[in-house]
């Protein structure tokens, strides 16, 4: 006997009003809802220039005191809508037939994020069960403007330190509010906070199924780094990145151009054998937040590279991002066999978006295509992208991360 799909409910609005678009959302919900039926919690993803207070009660003075687990969005992405104004609020709200899941926050992330994932991943262990889900956001902005971005692969690092043995799905984002990253903020399940990450594992007959969506090709060998800091380069193969990257890129370290490398290019590092075929799947690519051409130094968006790595420039391909989509969507589509999935979750680089790539077509339109209108589906746009790479769940940049849930079927 085969457990039957429930139906996860969405809703969705762009009303620039922060009570009326919680209100639009909540509604769309509560219609679909049978006479005996309820919510019992909620994803929520809203546009930065929504009040996260104000979202939060009205979504519960129409679905009721339930738990609301996400954050803050550039845009949002359901079957038949998609947008980056920020005044997107979109929904996806879950039944009573699927149990809860078990929510952690942990709000210490200004005292450093290695620590604070060392905290998250013993309240981990202690909840969970080995090959749970976990849906992890975790707020970006730390400070600015300047931005001053939380270094997700430290928070990562922490985690799997304080899990210990347990082998978990860690799938999320780091999230925020806008393209110039001035805002952001998750929901812990009660109220809108930062400086905190937020983790819901999911119970255990919640089977999650993901692939990742990619954009890149290589236009280099390989290069060491020879100089880095944290999150700021200053030398490849000895010499200043800057005039290596602009050299590439047919710039002179100095000319506007070069200021933009992060609309052309990302750094990579491939996984596993160096030399093998290209593959995608194999590559964790970091974007570029700017330049300084006084020292030659380019700041990355991760801090996960070392003096030592080798790393290769990526040219971010329009094309290649497009037909990305769709193969992995149809792949992942057809590893499911005769599974059903109950729901879909896209978390999507707001890099990929046209308004930013420059592309023709939304990336996310295609997936909308191909996953049509029966499957409910929620995306939004990040920061950060967190998902199950190469072995363990790491912080990319640049992709779409496409998961897909099912049921496990009832026992006797």
């Amino acid at each position: 006997m085969t457990t039957k799909p429930s139906m996860i409910l969405m809703g969705t609005s762009q009303h620039p009003d922060s009570a009326q678009a919680a209100q639009q959302a909540g509604r769309m919900i509560r219609a679909q809802l049978a006479p005996t039926q309820s919510a019992s919690w909620a994803l929520a993803f809203c546009g930065g220039r929504h009040d996260r207070e104000v979202i939060l009660q009205g979504l519960r003075s129409e679905l009721g005191e339930i738990a609301i687990v996400g954050g803050a969005a550039v845009g949002t992405i359901t079957n038949n809508s998609l947008g980056y104004s920020g005044y997107e609020c979109s929904v996806a709200a879950f039944p009573a037939s699927v149990p809860k899941p078990i929510i952690v926050t942990v709000e210490g992330l200004r005292a450093g994020e290695l620590e604070a994932g060392q905290q998250l991943g013993a309240k981990l262990r202690d909840v969970s069960h080995e090959g749970d889900t976990v849906l992890l956001f975790y707020d970006s902005i730390q400070a600015g403007p300047p931005p001053v971005l939380y270094v997700g692969s430290r928070l990562m690092e922490g985690l799997y330190q304080g899990l210990g043995s347990q082998p978990l799905k860690l799938i999320g984002a780091g999230t925020v509010g806008d393209f110039g990253l001035t805002n952001s903020y998750v929901f812990d399940g009660h109220q809108g906070i930062k400086h905190a990450v937020v983790a819901a594992v999911l119970p255990s007959i919640v089977q999650s199924h993901t692939t990742i969506m990619h954009g890149c090709m290589p236009v280099s060998s390989f290069l060491e780094i020879t100089r880095i800091e944290g999150a700021i380069l200053y030398e490849l193969e000895g010499r200043p990145a800057l005039d290596v990257l602009s050299e590439m890129t047919g710039q002179r370290a100095g000319q506007p151009a070069a200021d933009n490398l992060s609309l052309a290019i990302t750094i990579g590092e491939k996984h596993g054998d160096l030399y093998a075929p290209y593959d995608e799947s194999a590559y964790v690519n970091r974007l570029i937040l700017g330049s300084n051409p006084t020292d030659g130094s380019v700041t990355l968006f991760e801090a996960d590279f070392k003096v030592g790595t080798k790393v290769q420039i990526m040219l971010r391909d329009n094309q290649v991002m497009l037909e990305s989509v769709q193969k992995r969507t149809r792949q992942l589509l057809a590893a499911l066999d005769h599974e059903k999935p109950i729901f879909a979750l896209y978390v999507d680089c707001a890099g990929r978006s046209s308004a930013f790539s420059g592309a023709e077509l939304e990336e996310a339109s295609l997936l909308q295509a191909e996953l049509g209108l029966e499957l409910p589906l929620l995306g939004f746009y990040s920061g950060v992208e967190i998902a199950p790479l190469l072995g363990r769940s790491r912080p990319l940049d640049w992709t779409g991360v496409l998961t897909l849930f099912t049921l496990l079927p009832e026992r006797g």
